[in-house]
Protein backbone atom coordinates (compact mmCIF):
# COMPACT_ATOMS: atom_id res chain seq x y z
CA UNK A 1 0.00 0.00 0.00
CA UNK A 2 1.12 3.56 -0.57
CA UNK A 3 3.57 4.90 1.92
CA UNK A 4 1.28 7.84 2.73
CA UNK A 5 -1.77 5.63 3.31
CA UNK A 6 -0.36 3.88 6.38
CA UNK A 7 -1.99 0.59 5.25
CA UNK A 8 -1.40 -2.67 6.99
CA UNK A 9 0.01 -4.19 3.80
CA UNK A 10 0.77 -3.26 0.20
CA UNK A 11 3.69 -1.99 -1.81
CA UNK A 12 4.60 1.66 -1.02
CA UNK A 13 4.63 4.33 -3.70
CA UNK A 14 4.63 8.09 -3.53
CA UNK A 15 0.90 8.68 -3.28
CA UNK A 16 -1.44 10.44 -0.87
CA UNK A 17 -3.57 7.56 0.31
CA UNK A 18 -3.25 7.50 4.07
CA UNK A 19 -3.62 3.87 3.84
CA UNK A 20 -45.44 2.11 -6.49
CA UNK A 21 -48.68 1.63 -8.39
CA UNK A 22 -50.05 4.45 -10.51
CA UNK A 23 -53.16 6.24 -8.98
CA UNK A 24 -56.41 5.25 -10.81
CA UNK A 25 -57.89 7.78 -13.15
CA UNK A 26 -61.04 9.67 -11.99
CA UNK A 27 -63.94 8.17 -13.89
CA UNK A 28 -66.20 11.28 -13.42
CA UNK A 29 -67.12 12.76 -16.82
CA UNK A 30 -65.56 16.15 -17.32
CA UNK A 31 -68.24 18.86 -16.84
CA UNK A 32 -68.42 21.56 -19.46
CA UNK A 33 -67.37 25.08 -18.38
CA UNK A 34 -70.10 27.13 -16.81
CA UNK A 35 -70.30 29.45 -19.79
CA UNK A 36 -70.92 26.58 -22.19
CA UNK A 37 -73.67 25.12 -20.01
CA UNK A 38 -75.43 28.48 -19.78
CA UNK A 39 -75.32 28.94 -23.52
CA UNK A 40 -76.77 25.52 -24.28
CA UNK A 41 -79.48 25.93 -21.63
CA UNK A 42 -80.54 29.31 -23.11
CA UNK A 43 -80.79 27.89 -26.61
CA UNK A 44 -83.07 25.05 -25.37
CA UNK A 45 -85.38 27.56 -23.67
CA UNK A 46 -85.73 29.62 -26.81
CA UNK A 47 -86.67 26.52 -28.80
CA UNK A 48 -89.29 25.60 -26.22
CA UNK A 49 -90.89 29.04 -26.30
CA UNK A 50 -91.16 28.88 -30.09
CA UNK A 51 -92.82 25.46 -29.99
CA UNK A 52 -95.28 26.61 -27.34
CA UNK A 53 -96.24 29.64 -29.41
CA UNK A 54 -96.87 27.55 -32.49
CA UNK A 55 -99.03 25.06 -30.58
CA UNK A 56 -101.18 27.83 -29.09
CA UNK A 57 -101.96 29.23 -32.52
CA UNK A 58 -103.17 25.82 -33.78
CA UNK A 59 -105.62 25.13 -30.90
CA UNK A 60 -109.43 25.90 -31.53
CA UNK A 61 -111.70 26.92 -28.65
CA UNK A 62 -114.00 23.93 -27.90
CA UNK A 63 -116.89 26.24 -26.90
CA UNK A 64 -117.13 27.67 -30.42
CA UNK A 65 -117.03 24.27 -32.14
CA UNK A 66 -120.22 22.72 -33.77
CA UNK A 67 -121.54 19.25 -32.91
CA UNK A 68 -119.03 16.53 -33.02
CA UNK A 69 -118.94 13.97 -35.82
CA UNK A 70 -120.73 11.38 -33.61
CA UNK A 71 -123.85 13.57 -33.16
CA UNK A 72 -124.00 14.37 -36.84
CA UNK A 73 -123.96 10.68 -37.71
CA UNK A 74 -126.97 9.92 -35.46
CA UNK A 75 -129.04 12.68 -36.99
CA UNK A 76 -128.35 11.49 -40.48
CA UNK A 77 -129.41 7.88 -39.66
CA UNK A 78 -132.76 8.98 -38.13
CA UNK A 79 -133.58 11.08 -41.14
CA UNK A 80 -132.88 8.21 -43.49
CA UNK A 81 -135.15 5.78 -41.53
CA UNK A 82 -138.07 8.21 -41.51
CA UNK A 83 -137.78 8.76 -45.21
CA UNK A 84 -137.76 5.01 -45.88
CA UNK A 85 -140.91 4.46 -43.77
CA UNK A 86 -142.76 7.26 -45.51
CA UNK A 87 -141.91 5.80 -48.89
CA UNK A 88 -143.20 2.34 -47.90
CA UNK A 89 -146.53 3.70 -46.61
CA UNK A 90 -147.02 5.75 -49.65
CA UNK A 91 -146.46 2.76 -51.91
CA UNK A 92 -148.96 0.43 -50.14
CA UNK A 93 -151.82 2.86 -49.97
CA UNK A 94 -151.23 4.60 -53.17
CA UNK A 95 -153.77 2.72 -55.15
CA UNK A 96 -156.56 3.13 -52.56
CA UNK A 97 -155.96 6.71 -51.87
CA UNK A 98 -155.10 7.62 -55.41
CA UNK A 99 -158.71 7.83 -56.32
CA UNK A 100 -159.91 9.49 -53.08
CA UNK A 101 -157.24 12.10 -52.72
CA UNK A 102 -155.57 14.33 -55.05
CA UNK A 103 -151.94 13.47 -55.72
CA UNK A 104 -149.38 15.19 -53.38
CA UNK A 105 -145.92 16.14 -54.25
CA UNK A 106 -143.24 14.50 -51.91
CA UNK A 107 -141.18 16.95 -49.92
CA UNK A 108 -137.52 16.22 -50.25
CA UNK A 109 -135.60 15.27 -47.10
CA UNK A 110 -133.47 17.88 -45.44
CA UNK A 111 -129.81 17.39 -46.10
CA UNK A 112 -127.79 16.04 -43.16
CA UNK A 113 -125.51 18.44 -41.33
CA UNK A 114 -121.78 18.12 -42.22
CA UNK A 115 -119.82 16.73 -39.29
CA UNK A 116 -117.25 19.08 -37.72
CA UNK A 117 -114.34 16.59 -38.02
CA UNK A 118 -111.82 19.31 -38.97
CA UNK A 119 -112.37 21.12 -35.70
CA UNK A 120 -111.91 17.91 -33.69
CA UNK A 121 -108.66 17.20 -35.51
CA UNK A 122 -107.54 20.69 -34.65
CA UNK A 123 -108.25 20.04 -30.99
CA UNK A 124 -106.29 16.75 -31.06
CA UNK A 125 -103.38 18.37 -32.87
CA UNK A 126 -103.32 21.24 -30.43
CA UNK A 127 -103.29 18.81 -27.53
CA UNK A 128 -100.40 16.88 -28.99
CA UNK A 129 -98.43 20.05 -29.62
CA UNK A 130 -99.11 21.26 -26.12
CA UNK A 131 -97.91 17.92 -24.74
CA UNK A 132 -94.77 18.16 -26.91
CA UNK A 133 -94.11 21.63 -25.57
CA UNK A 134 -94.18 20.27 -22.04
CA UNK A 135 -91.87 17.36 -22.95
CA UNK A 136 -89.41 19.64 -24.76
CA UNK A 137 -89.43 22.06 -21.87
CA UNK A 138 -88.73 19.27 -19.39
CA UNK A 139 -85.97 17.88 -21.64
CA UNK A 140 -84.38 21.30 -21.91
CA UNK A 141 -84.46 21.67 -18.17
CA UNK A 142 -82.79 18.27 -17.71
CA UNK A 143 -80.10 19.04 -20.30
CA UNK A 144 -79.44 22.42 -18.75
CA UNK A 145 -79.15 20.83 -15.34
CA UNK A 146 -76.63 18.32 -16.69
CA UNK A 147 -74.36 21.17 -17.69
CA UNK A 148 -74.89 23.25 -14.56
CA UNK A 149 -75.37 20.81 -11.71
CA UNK A 150 -72.32 18.83 -10.47
CA UNK A 151 -72.49 15.10 -11.02
CA UNK A 152 -71.48 12.67 -8.30
CA UNK A 153 -67.85 11.52 -8.36
CA UNK A 154 -67.39 7.81 -9.00
CA UNK A 155 -64.00 6.31 -8.20
CA UNK A 156 -62.84 2.74 -8.00
CA UNK A 157 -59.47 1.37 -6.99
CA UNK A 158 -58.23 -0.78 -9.89
CA UNK A 159 -57.37 -4.34 -9.12
CA UNK A 160 -53.61 -4.78 -8.96
CA UNK A 161 -51.01 -7.22 -7.79
CA UNK A 162 -47.40 -6.66 -6.76
CA UNK A 163 -45.12 -9.19 -8.41
CA UNK A 164 -41.55 -9.93 -7.42
CA UNK A 165 -39.49 -10.75 -10.54
CA UNK A 166 -38.10 -14.25 -10.55
CA UNK A 167 -34.49 -14.30 -9.39
CA UNK A 168 -32.05 -14.24 -12.29
CA UNK A 169 -28.37 -14.93 -12.49
CA UNK A 170 -25.94 -12.01 -12.70
CA UNK A 171 -23.71 -12.29 -15.74
CA UNK A 172 -20.42 -10.80 -16.96
CA UNK A 173 -18.57 -11.29 -20.25
CA UNK A 174 -14.80 -11.20 -20.76
CA UNK A 175 -13.32 -10.03 -24.10
CA UNK A 176 -11.21 -13.14 -24.50
CA UNK A 177 -7.76 -13.56 -26.04
CA UNK A 178 -6.10 -10.98 -28.26
CA UNK A 179 -6.67 -11.39 -32.00
CA UNK A 180 -4.96 -10.40 -35.25
CA UNK A 181 -5.78 -10.14 -38.96
CA UNK A 182 -4.09 -13.29 -40.24
CA UNK A 183 -4.11 -17.01 -39.76
CA UNK A 184 -1.57 -18.91 -37.71
CA UNK A 185 0.89 -18.82 -40.62
CA UNK A 186 0.47 -15.06 -40.97
CA UNK A 187 -0.90 -15.34 -44.51
CA UNK A 188 -4.63 -14.71 -44.78
CA UNK A 189 -4.98 -10.99 -43.98
CA UNK A 190 -8.77 -11.18 -44.03
CA UNK A 191 -9.04 -13.83 -41.33
CA UNK A 192 -9.35 -13.05 -37.63
CA UNK A 193 -7.46 -15.48 -35.45
CA UNK A 194 -6.77 -15.59 -31.74
CA UNK A 195 -3.32 -15.30 -30.19
CA UNK A 196 -2.65 -17.25 -27.02
CA UNK A 197 -4.99 -17.37 -24.05
CA UNK A 198 -6.11 -14.70 -21.62
CA UNK A 199 -5.72 -15.40 -17.92
CA UNK A 200 -9.02 -14.80 -16.14
CA UNK A 201 -9.64 -14.34 -12.42
CA UNK A 202 -13.09 -14.35 -10.85
CA UNK A 203 -14.40 -14.41 -7.29
CA UNK A 204 -17.39 -13.57 -5.09
CA UNK A 205 -17.61 -11.72 -1.81
CA UNK A 206 -19.16 -14.81 -0.21
CA UNK A 207 -16.38 -17.42 -0.07
CA UNK A 208 -18.59 -20.47 -0.65
CA UNK A 209 -20.60 -18.90 -3.50
CA UNK A 210 -20.56 -20.99 -6.66
CA UNK A 211 -19.60 -19.11 -9.83
CA UNK A 212 -20.45 -20.58 -13.21
CA UNK A 213 -17.74 -20.16 -15.87
CA UNK A 214 -18.46 -21.17 -19.47
CA UNK A 215 -17.15 -20.40 -22.94
CA UNK A 216 -18.83 -18.00 -25.33
CA UNK A 217 -18.99 -18.85 -29.01
CA UNK A 218 -16.68 -16.73 -31.16
CA UNK A 219 -17.65 -17.31 -34.82
CA UNK A 220 -15.34 -14.59 -36.16
CA UNK A 221 -12.23 -16.15 -34.57
CA UNK A 222 -11.19 -19.05 -36.78
CA UNK A 223 -8.94 -20.51 -34.10
CA UNK A 224 -11.28 -20.17 -31.14
CA UNK A 225 -11.65 -23.26 -28.96
CA UNK A 226 -13.15 -23.91 -25.57
CA UNK A 227 -9.80 -23.33 -23.90
CA UNK A 228 -9.13 -20.00 -25.64
CA UNK A 229 -12.65 -18.63 -26.10
CA UNK A 230 -14.08 -15.54 -24.40
CA UNK A 231 -15.68 -16.41 -21.08
CA UNK A 232 -19.11 -16.00 -19.58
CA UNK A 233 -18.97 -15.50 -15.80
CA UNK A 234 -22.28 -15.94 -13.93
CA UNK A 235 -23.45 -15.76 -10.34
CA UNK A 236 -26.32 -18.28 -10.01
CA UNK A 237 -29.82 -16.98 -9.41
CA UNK A 238 -30.07 -18.29 -5.85
CA UNK A 239 -26.84 -16.53 -4.91
CA UNK A 240 -27.91 -13.33 -6.65
CA UNK A 241 -31.31 -13.45 -4.93
CA UNK A 242 -29.62 -13.25 -1.53
CA UNK A 243 -28.69 -9.66 -2.39
CA UNK A 244 -25.52 -9.51 -0.31
CA UNK A 245 -23.22 -11.47 -2.61
CA UNK A 246 -21.04 -9.44 -4.97
CA UNK A 247 -18.75 -10.82 -7.64
CA UNK A 248 -16.28 -9.60 -10.24
CA UNK A 249 -13.89 -10.91 -12.86
CA UNK A 250 -10.97 -9.55 -14.85
CA UNK A 251 -8.52 -10.85 -17.43
CA UNK A 252 -4.93 -10.14 -18.42
CA UNK A 253 -2.65 -11.21 -21.25
CA UNK A 254 1.03 -10.39 -21.55
CA UNK A 255 1.91 -11.28 -25.12
CA UNK A 256 5.06 -11.23 -27.22
CA UNK A 257 4.19 -12.87 -30.53
CA UNK A 258 4.99 -11.29 -33.86
CA UNK A 259 3.52 -7.81 -34.10
CA UNK A 260 1.61 -8.23 -30.84
CA UNK A 261 3.85 -7.25 -27.94
CA UNK A 262 2.68 -5.78 -24.66
CA UNK A 263 0.22 -6.10 -21.79
CA UNK A 264 -3.56 -5.98 -22.22
CA UNK A 265 -5.97 -6.15 -19.28
CA UNK A 266 -9.74 -5.74 -19.00
CA UNK A 267 -12.55 -6.03 -16.51
CA UNK A 268 -15.22 -8.54 -17.43
CA UNK A 269 -18.23 -6.30 -17.94
CA UNK A 270 -21.99 -6.32 -17.59
CA UNK A 271 -24.00 -6.13 -20.80
CA UNK A 272 -25.60 -2.79 -21.65
CA UNK A 273 -27.86 -1.41 -24.38
CA UNK A 274 -25.87 1.84 -24.56
CA UNK A 275 -22.11 2.35 -24.23
CA UNK A 276 -19.19 4.37 -25.61
CA UNK A 277 -15.71 3.38 -26.76
CA UNK A 278 -13.07 6.13 -26.75
CA UNK A 279 -9.94 4.46 -28.09
CA UNK A 280 -8.30 3.00 -31.17
CA UNK A 281 -6.96 4.06 -34.56
CA UNK A 282 -7.04 2.72 -38.11
CA UNK A 283 -4.15 4.68 -39.63
CA UNK A 284 -1.11 2.91 -41.11
CA UNK A 285 0.40 0.49 -38.61
CA UNK A 286 -2.58 0.74 -36.24
CA UNK A 287 -5.05 -2.14 -36.01
CA UNK A 288 -8.29 -1.96 -34.04
CA UNK A 289 -11.02 -4.51 -33.38
CA UNK A 290 -14.45 -3.95 -31.87
CA UNK A 291 -15.36 -6.81 -29.52
CA UNK A 292 -19.07 -7.23 -28.76
CA UNK A 293 -20.02 -9.83 -26.17
CA UNK A 294 -23.53 -11.16 -25.55
CA UNK A 295 -23.58 -13.30 -22.39
CA UNK A 296 -27.38 -13.35 -22.29
CA UNK A 297 -29.90 -15.82 -23.64
CA UNK A 298 -31.50 -13.36 -26.09
CA UNK A 299 -29.87 -12.50 -29.45
CA UNK A 300 -28.78 -8.86 -29.73
CA UNK A 301 -28.90 -6.46 -32.67
CA UNK A 302 -26.31 -3.68 -32.47
CA UNK A 303 -25.72 -0.36 -34.22
CA UNK A 304 -22.39 1.50 -34.21
CA UNK A 305 -22.25 5.28 -34.62
CA UNK A 306 -18.71 6.40 -35.51
CA UNK A 307 -17.05 9.78 -35.00
CA UNK A 308 -13.62 11.00 -35.98
CA UNK A 309 -11.44 14.06 -36.34
CA UNK A 310 -13.62 15.20 -39.27
CA UNK A 311 -16.96 14.56 -37.57
CA UNK A 312 -19.52 11.80 -37.83
CA UNK A 313 -18.81 8.95 -40.25
CA UNK A 314 -21.24 7.12 -42.50
CA UNK A 315 -19.96 3.57 -42.12
CA UNK A 316 -21.62 0.88 -44.24
CA UNK A 317 -21.97 -2.31 -42.26
CA UNK A 318 -22.17 -0.55 -38.90
CA UNK A 319 -25.90 -1.15 -38.48
CA UNK A 320 -27.98 -4.21 -37.62
CA UNK A 321 -25.03 -6.26 -36.40
CA UNK A 322 -26.29 -9.61 -35.14
CA UNK A 323 -24.73 -10.88 -31.92
CA UNK A 324 -26.18 -14.32 -31.14
CA UNK A 325 -26.96 -15.34 -27.58
CA UNK A 326 -23.95 -16.50 -25.55
CA UNK A 327 -21.47 -15.45 -28.21
CA UNK A 328 -18.91 -12.78 -29.12
CA UNK A 329 -18.59 -10.86 -32.37
CA UNK A 330 -15.24 -9.37 -33.47
CA UNK A 331 -15.23 -6.64 -36.14
CA UNK A 332 -12.27 -4.96 -37.81
CA UNK A 333 -12.68 -1.22 -37.28
CA UNK A 334 -10.69 -0.52 -40.46
CA UNK A 335 -13.38 -2.38 -42.40
CA UNK A 336 -15.90 0.16 -41.14
CA UNK A 337 -13.80 3.35 -41.11
CA UNK A 338 -10.29 3.16 -42.61
CA UNK A 339 -7.56 5.76 -42.01
CA UNK A 340 -9.18 7.12 -38.86
CA UNK A 341 -6.72 8.63 -36.37
CA UNK A 342 -8.98 9.22 -33.37
CA UNK A 343 -12.22 7.24 -33.44
CA UNK A 344 -15.02 7.35 -30.90
CA UNK A 345 -17.80 4.76 -31.13
CA UNK A 346 -21.32 4.84 -29.74
CA UNK A 347 -22.59 1.29 -29.28
CA UNK A 348 -26.36 0.84 -29.01
CA UNK A 349 -28.33 -2.39 -28.93
CA UNK A 350 -31.74 -2.17 -30.57
CA UNK A 351 -32.48 -5.65 -29.25
CA UNK A 352 -30.83 -7.23 -26.23
CA UNK A 353 -27.63 -5.95 -24.61
CA UNK A 354 -23.89 -6.40 -25.15
CA UNK A 355 -20.54 -5.68 -23.60
CA UNK A 356 -18.17 -3.55 -25.67
CA UNK A 357 -14.38 -3.41 -25.81
CA UNK A 358 -11.81 -2.22 -28.31
CA UNK A 359 -8.48 -3.93 -28.95
CA UNK A 360 -5.74 -1.75 -30.44
CA UNK A 361 -2.23 -2.70 -31.47
CA UNK A 362 0.56 -0.57 -32.96
CA UNK A 363 3.44 -1.37 -35.28
CA UNK A 364 5.88 1.42 -36.19
CA UNK A 365 7.82 0.28 -39.21
CA UNK A 366 8.90 -3.17 -38.12
CA UNK A 367 8.88 -2.45 -34.39
CA UNK A 368 5.88 -3.44 -32.26
CA UNK A 369 4.48 -0.47 -30.37
CA UNK A 370 2.24 -2.17 -27.85
CA UNK A 371 -1.27 -3.55 -27.45
CA UNK A 372 -4.27 -2.67 -25.25
CA UNK A 373 -7.86 -3.65 -24.51
CA UNK A 374 -10.00 -0.57 -23.80
CA UNK A 375 -13.32 -1.12 -22.10
CA UNK A 376 -16.47 0.96 -22.33
CA UNK A 377 -16.09 4.48 -21.01
CA UNK A 378 -18.43 6.38 -18.71
CA UNK A 379 -21.57 7.90 -20.22
CA UNK A 380 -21.52 11.48 -21.48
CA UNK A 381 -21.39 13.96 -18.60
CA UNK A 382 -20.43 17.54 -17.84
CA UNK A 383 -17.82 16.27 -15.37
CA UNK A 384 -15.40 13.41 -15.99
CA UNK A 385 -12.45 12.25 -13.89
CA UNK A 386 -9.78 9.99 -15.38
CA UNK A 387 -7.48 8.53 -12.73
CA UNK A 388 -4.35 6.39 -12.66
CA UNK A 389 -2.74 7.97 -15.74
CA UNK A 390 0.85 6.73 -15.81
CA UNK A 391 3.40 8.97 -17.52
CA UNK A 392 6.72 7.17 -18.00
CA UNK A 393 9.78 7.39 -20.22
CA UNK A 394 9.15 11.00 -21.17
CA UNK A 395 12.76 11.62 -22.18
CA UNK A 396 12.82 8.62 -24.54
CA UNK A 397 9.43 9.56 -25.97
CA UNK A 398 10.49 13.18 -26.50
CA UNK A 399 13.37 11.96 -28.66
CA UNK A 400 11.02 10.05 -30.97
CA UNK A 401 7.93 12.25 -31.17
CA UNK A 402 7.97 14.49 -34.20
CA UNK A 403 7.12 12.29 -37.16
CA UNK A 404 3.65 11.04 -38.17
CA UNK A 405 4.79 7.49 -37.48
CA UNK A 406 5.55 8.24 -33.82
CA UNK A 407 3.04 11.01 -33.15
CA UNK A 408 0.80 8.76 -31.08
CA UNK A 409 3.54 8.23 -28.51
CA UNK A 410 2.41 11.59 -27.14
CA UNK A 411 0.09 11.46 -24.14
CA UNK A 412 -3.35 12.79 -25.09
CA UNK A 413 -6.84 13.35 -23.78
CA UNK A 414 -9.46 12.36 -26.38
CA UNK A 415 -12.87 14.06 -26.10
CA UNK A 416 -16.17 14.25 -27.98
CA UNK A 417 -19.30 16.33 -27.52
CA UNK A 418 -22.10 14.02 -28.75
CA UNK A 419 -24.69 16.81 -28.64
CA UNK A 420 -25.31 19.70 -31.03
CA UNK A 421 -23.90 22.64 -29.06
CA UNK A 422 -20.20 23.59 -28.76
CA UNK A 423 -18.60 23.09 -25.35
CA UNK A 424 -16.30 25.20 -23.23
CA UNK A 425 -14.08 22.85 -21.25
CA UNK A 426 -11.73 23.29 -18.31
CA UNK A 427 -9.06 20.59 -17.96
CA UNK A 428 -7.11 20.13 -14.71
CA UNK A 429 -4.12 17.80 -14.63
CA UNK A 430 -3.20 16.88 -11.05
CA UNK A 431 -0.52 14.67 -9.55
CA UNK A 432 -1.82 11.86 -7.36
CA UNK A 433 0.20 12.89 -4.31
CA UNK A 434 0.22 15.48 -1.55
CA UNK A 435 1.82 18.71 -2.65
CA UNK A 436 1.77 17.65 -6.28
CA UNK A 437 1.40 20.09 -9.12
CA UNK A 438 -1.88 20.97 -10.79
CA UNK A 439 -2.13 22.56 -14.22
CA UNK A 440 -5.30 24.01 -15.71
CA UNK A 441 -6.20 24.46 -19.38
CA UNK A 442 -9.14 25.93 -21.30
CA UNK A 443 -10.30 24.44 -24.57
CA UNK A 444 -13.33 24.69 -26.84
CA UNK A 445 -14.88 21.62 -28.44
CA UNK A 446 -16.87 21.41 -31.67
CA UNK A 447 -19.92 19.13 -31.38
CA UNK A 448 -19.64 15.83 -33.22
CA UNK A 449 -15.90 16.24 -33.87
CA UNK A 450 -13.28 14.25 -31.93
CA UNK A 451 -10.60 16.42 -30.32
CA UNK A 452 -7.28 15.21 -28.91
CA UNK A 453 -5.70 17.52 -26.33
CA UNK A 454 -1.97 16.85 -25.78
CA UNK A 455 -0.87 16.19 -22.21
CA UNK A 456 2.64 17.50 -22.81
CA UNK A 457 5.44 18.83 -20.62
CA UNK A 458 4.35 16.54 -17.80
CA UNK A 459 7.10 14.78 -15.84
CA UNK A 460 7.00 11.08 -15.05
CA UNK A 461 4.46 10.13 -12.42
CA UNK A 462 0.82 9.29 -11.69
CA UNK A 463 -1.85 11.81 -12.63
CA UNK A 464 -5.58 12.35 -12.68
CA UNK A 465 -7.38 14.54 -15.21
CA UNK A 466 -10.61 16.35 -14.34
CA UNK A 467 -12.84 17.65 -17.14
CA UNK A 468 -15.46 20.32 -16.40
CA UNK A 469 -17.67 21.19 -19.36
CA UNK A 470 -20.82 23.19 -20.01
CA UNK A 471 -21.97 20.39 -22.35
CA UNK A 472 -21.88 16.60 -21.79
CA UNK A 473 -18.72 14.96 -23.14
CA UNK A 474 -17.25 11.48 -23.40
CA UNK A 475 -13.53 11.09 -22.85
CA UNK A 476 -10.53 8.81 -22.58
CA UNK A 477 -6.78 9.24 -22.13
CA UNK A 478 -3.78 7.49 -23.66
CA UNK A 479 -0.17 7.34 -22.52
CA UNK A 480 2.88 5.39 -23.71
CA UNK A 481 6.00 4.06 -22.09
CA UNK A 482 9.44 3.15 -23.41
CA UNK A 483 11.65 1.16 -21.06
CA UNK A 484 14.77 -0.68 -22.17
CA UNK A 485 13.68 -0.52 -25.79
CA UNK A 486 10.22 -1.97 -25.06
CA UNK A 487 7.20 0.14 -25.99
CA UNK A 488 3.65 -0.21 -24.75
CA UNK A 489 0.65 2.04 -24.23
CA UNK A 490 -2.56 2.17 -22.20
CA UNK A 491 -6.04 3.63 -22.51
CA UNK A 492 -7.75 5.07 -19.41
CA UNK A 493 -11.50 5.54 -18.92
CA UNK A 494 -13.27 7.98 -16.56
CA UNK A 495 -14.40 6.58 -13.22
CA UNK A 496 -17.96 6.10 -12.01
CA UNK A 497 -18.93 6.74 -8.40
CA UNK A 498 -19.49 3.43 -6.63
CA UNK A 499 -21.74 2.79 -3.66
CA UNK A 500 -20.20 1.02 -0.70
CA UNK A 501 -19.38 -1.80 -0.56
CA UNK A 502 -18.14 -2.79 -3.99
CA UNK A 503 -16.14 -5.73 -5.24
CA UNK A 504 -13.04 -5.52 -7.41
CA UNK A 505 -10.79 -8.15 -8.98
CA UNK A 506 -7.13 -7.31 -9.58
CA UNK A 507 -5.95 -9.35 -12.56
CA UNK A 508 -2.59 -11.07 -12.40
CA UNK A 509 -0.18 -8.58 -13.99
CA UNK A 510 2.89 -6.57 -12.92
CA UNK A 511 2.73 -3.45 -10.76
CA UNK A 512 -0.99 -3.47 -9.93
CA UNK A 513 -2.38 -0.39 -8.20
CA UNK A 514 -5.90 0.57 -7.17
CA UNK A 515 -6.73 4.26 -7.66
CA UNK A 516 -9.65 5.75 -5.72
CA UNK A 517 -11.26 9.08 -6.56
CA UNK A 518 -12.84 10.82 -3.57
CA UNK A 519 -15.05 13.66 -4.81
CA UNK A 520 -16.44 14.52 -1.37
CA UNK A 521 -15.17 17.33 0.83
CA UNK A 522 -13.96 15.01 3.57
CA UNK A 523 -11.65 12.03 3.91
CA UNK A 524 -12.71 8.57 2.83
CA UNK A 525 -12.03 5.80 5.34
CA UNK A 526 -11.63 2.61 3.34
CA UNK A 527 -11.33 -1.06 4.31
CA UNK A 528 -9.93 -3.61 1.84
CA UNK A 529 -10.98 -7.19 2.70
CA UNK A 530 -9.33 -9.78 0.48
CA UNK A 531 -11.14 -13.04 -0.17
CA UNK A 532 -8.27 -14.98 1.43
CA UNK A 533 -8.99 -13.26 4.75
CA UNK A 534 -6.33 -10.54 4.68
CA UNK A 535 -7.53 -7.04 5.51
CA UNK A 536 -6.05 -3.56 5.31
CA UNK A 537 -7.30 -0.02 5.82
CA UNK A 538 -6.50 3.41 4.45
CA UNK A 539 -7.60 7.03 4.56
CA UNK A 540 -8.00 8.80 1.24
CA UNK A 541 -8.09 12.58 1.14
CA UNK A 542 -10.29 14.35 -1.45
CA UNK A 543 -8.99 13.86 -4.97
CA UNK A 544 -7.34 10.84 -6.56
CA UNK A 545 -4.93 8.66 -4.60
CA UNK A 546 -3.69 5.09 -5.02
CA UNK A 547 -2.14 2.12 -3.28
CA UNK A 548 -0.49 -1.06 -4.48
CA UNK A 549 -2.42 -4.30 -4.12
CA UNK A 550 -1.59 -7.91 -4.77
CA UNK A 551 -3.56 -9.70 -7.50
CA UNK A 552 -6.82 -11.11 -6.14
CA UNK A 553 -10.34 -9.99 -5.27
CA UNK A 554 -11.27 -7.43 -2.63
CA UNK A 555 -14.44 -6.28 -0.92
CA UNK A 556 -14.00 -2.52 -0.59
CA UNK A 557 -15.96 -0.63 2.05
CA UNK A 558 -15.76 3.17 2.04
CA UNK A 559 -17.26 5.85 4.27
CA UNK A 560 -18.15 7.90 1.16
CA UNK A 561 -18.76 6.96 -2.49
CA UNK A 562 -15.58 6.71 -4.55
CA UNK A 563 -14.57 5.93 -8.12
CA UNK A 564 -12.03 3.20 -8.85
CA UNK A 565 -9.46 2.37 -11.54
CA UNK A 566 -6.89 -0.43 -11.68
CA UNK A 567 -3.56 0.27 -13.38
CA UNK A 568 -0.53 -1.88 -14.23
CA UNK A 569 3.02 -0.79 -14.88
CA UNK A 570 6.16 -2.86 -15.33
CA UNK A 571 9.24 -3.26 -17.48
CA UNK A 572 7.99 -1.94 -20.81
CA UNK A 573 4.34 -2.83 -20.12
CA UNK A 574 1.38 -0.60 -19.34
CA UNK A 575 -2.37 -1.18 -19.00
CA UNK A 576 -5.49 -0.05 -17.14
CA UNK A 577 -9.22 -0.61 -16.66
CA UNK A 578 -11.90 1.16 -14.64
CA UNK A 579 -14.47 -0.40 -12.31
CA UNK A 580 -17.97 0.12 -13.70
CA UNK A 581 -21.02 0.77 -11.58
CA UNK A 582 -23.20 -2.37 -11.36
CA UNK A 583 -26.53 -2.30 -13.13
CA UNK A 584 -29.73 -1.78 -11.10
CA UNK A 585 -31.24 -4.77 -9.34
CA UNK A 586 -34.68 -6.02 -10.31
CA UNK A 587 -37.40 -4.47 -8.12
CA UNK A 588 -41.01 -5.52 -7.45
CA UNK A 589 -43.49 -4.32 -10.08
CA UNK A 590 -47.23 -3.66 -9.91
CA UNK A 591 -49.35 -5.47 -12.50
CA UNK A 592 -52.82 -4.27 -13.53
CA UNK A 593 -55.22 -6.66 -15.28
Amino acid sequence: MADESRPTNGEPENTDATAAPAEPANTTPAAAPAGAGATESTESTESTDSAASTGANDVTDPAATPATSTDAGATTAAGAAAAAAADAGADSGAAAKRAARPRRTRRPAKPAKRPASGSRRAVATGARVATGVVVVALGAAVVGAAFVLPLPTVTAAPASETVDPAPAEEVRACPGPLVRLSDESGQDATAISGVGTAQTSEAASTPDAAIDVSALLSPDDRTSTGDSAPLRIALPADEAAAGDTLFAAAQSQNVAEGDLVGLATAACGEASADSWLVAGSTTVGRTSFVVLGNPGDVPAVVDLALYGEQGSIDAPGASNIDVPARSTRILSLAGLAPDLASPVLHVTAEVGAVTAALQQSVVRGLAPGGVELAGATAAASTEQVVAGIRVSGTSSIAEQVGSPETADLQSVLRMLVPGTDPASVTIRVSEERTGGTETEYQVGLTPGVVTEFPLQDIPDGLYSVTIDSDQPVVAGARTSTIVNGKTDFAWYQPVEQLDSPFFVTIADAPGARLHLVNESEGDADVVFAKTDGAESTGTFVPGARSLSLEPGSYLVTSSVPVGATVSYFGDGVLSSYSIARPGPEATPITVYP
